[in-house]
């Protein structure tokens, strides 16, 4: 339900600070509060503009969870936890999965082919945050030895090895309860789909009828024309991952963007989620640009004039 982040302010104050309070003071905190997000304007053109000026300077002003620090700047806090978590894992979930379904459809009469295509099957209907629930209870309850939660638990002087293994030991349970489901869910499962697809075509059947070594037909035939739809689905998972894994990153209570949009969205914390949104969007926008110049080196058949 839409809330009005500024009311939302007032009541949270008036309800948790015991006291009377004057109606004049909170009038007139209301109309500064109102000035602080931009929605003091005459009319709704002057609110629109102001509001695109904030965005495209990045000014969306303070934050109402951590008043008054900047909601941009409270975003780029969280960031480098999210962007350490979310690029490891998809890119781990990624090539694993591809590689496993890739060398699953070639060999497909093979004992460990159907096995793992059981294994996938079963995982792909699972949703992350159930796994990283089962995991949790797995292995931070019944055998404790993953933390519970949290991104860290000493305190950081200067990087050096223990703190960066205090680091992987805590994102390890969030990591793999993305990997586990990715990689072995829909990843295998088109990459397997894909593969079958490409033996089914003639050059490849003309490439094996020639005598070619499998390895040969296998990395490039094979493998090389399903990269260029699988390209498609990791540049947009890497641009999604600067919106956080929300879910995940609430249940171990990491403190990534997810989190932070988790909060901000039950606070009515309009200027946060903005900047979150903002950033996610440049992300996805500027990794399917990029995407679009690698292309021509993935597949030679794609030309640009």
């Amino acid at each position: 339900m839409p809330v009005d982040a500024v009311e939302n302010i007032i009541f949270g104050l008036t309800q948790t600070v015991a006291g009377v309070y004057d109606p004049q003071s909170i009038n007139k905190l209301r109309e500064d509060l109102y000035e602080i997000f931009g929605l003091s304007g005459k009319s709704l053109l002057e609110d629109y503009l102001a509001f695109i000026r904030r965005v495209l300077t990045f000014n969306f002003g303070p934050s109402f969870i951590s008043f008054p620090t900047p909601a941009f700047e409270l975003v780029l806090r969280r960031l480098p936890w999210t962007i350490g978590l979310l690029s490891v894992s998809t890119l781990i979930t990624w090539t694993t999965g591809n590689l496993l379904g890739t060398m699953a459809g070639y060999f497909r009469t093979r004992k460990f082919a159907r096995i793992l295509e059981s294994v996938a099957i079963s995982l792909y209907p699972v949703p992350y945050y159930i796994m990283a629930l089962i995991l949790m209870l797995l292995f931070a309850f019944l055998i404790p030895i993953f933390p519970l939660g949290g991104g860290i638990s000493i305190i950081p002087e200067t990087l050096n090895l223990e703190l960066i293994l205090n680091i992987i030991w805590h994102s390890f349970l969030p990591a793999l309860s993305l990997i586990l489901p990715g990689a072995l869910g829909w990843s295998f499962l088109s990459s397997r789909t894909l593969t079958l697809e490409v033996l089914s075509e003639d050059y490849t059947k003309y490439a094996e009828f020639r005598g070619l070594p499998g390895k040969h037909v296998l990395r490039r035939y094979v493998l090389r024309n399903i990269l260029v739809p699988q390209m498609t689905v990791l540049a947009l998972s890497l641009g999604g991952i600067f919106s956080g894994a929300l879910l995940t990153e609430v249940i171990f209570a990491y403190p990534g963007v997810g989190q932070l949009a988790y909060r901000a969205a039950f606070a009515g914390d309009i200027n946060t989620l903005m900047a979150v949104l903002l950033l996610s969007m440049i992300a996805v926008s500027t990794a399917i640009y990029l995407l679009d110049l690698l292309y021509p080196l993935i597949d030679p058949r794609i030309r640009y004039r």
